[in-house]
């Protein structure tokens, strides 16, 4: 996944932008409203890709091709475009913005909940789109960088339990203290050229099999 930083949106370095129209052509107007809005981003020098067809397809398609930037634009997103949101926020994640013509909080705590880094309501006029894009851009890397930290901290505490598990059987076994059976596991990974972790997970297979 490619980092977006401010100076991607600059006209040296073009970012790849997914643009997405969703809702009844004939009827909304949302076909006209999304040929402005892709003008617009051409003319801000966005590599803009167009795929007006299906938003059943929205996953795949972002897991066949990288792209920098998600740009959906709707009345308000339906429930199948949500599902497919969510599923692109776990495998293949990037920031996405909506272009709404409607205002449902609702809409909106459920968009934002399926990873959409802003939800911007009647408001796609090009002298504001790069910060729009630049906003959401930002707001994307930084969940990005805390669900990070969230993962690791909730892997340290499982390789923590892991180890105090390896310690209480090697305490048990060979009748050693705490402090005893920590070296030895440290000991153990170092020769092996592997992590306490992986040491502990071991000796916890070789007590329970």
């Amino acid at each position: 996944m490619i980092a977006i930083q401010t100076e991607q949106l600059k006209s040296e370095q073009k970012c790849s932008v997914l643009l997405v129209e969703e809702g009844n052509v004939e009827t909304d107007g949302v076909e006209k409203s999304t040929n402005s809005l892709k003008q617009s981003l051409i003319n801000l020098d966005f590599d803009v890709i167009s795929f007006i067809d299906n938003p059943m397809l929205l996953s795949k398609k972002c897991a066949q091709e990288p792209h920098d930037i998600l740009i959906i634009n709707t009345n308000a997103p339906s429930s199948v475009l949500l599902t497919e949101l969510a599923s692109i926020n776990q495998l293949t994640p990037l920031p996405v913005l909506i272009f709404a013509k409607q205002e449902n909080h609702l809409l909106i705590k459920s968009s934002i909940k399926a990873g959409v880094s802003a939800y911007i309501v009647n408001d796609n006029q090009p002298d504001r789109l790069t910060s729009l894009i630049t906003v959401a851009c930002a707001r994307f890397e930084q969940q990005q960088l805390l669900a990070k930290e969230l993962k690791q901290t909730k892997n340290l505490l499982a390789d923590r339990k892991i180890v105090e598990r390896a310690k209480g059987y090697i305490m048990q076994q060979r009748k050693m203290t705490e402090q005893e059976a920590f070296t030895l596991l440290r000991k153990m990974a170092m020769n092996n050229g592997q992590t306490l972790a992986e040491v502990s997970n071991n000796i916890i297979s070789v007590f329970t099999h």
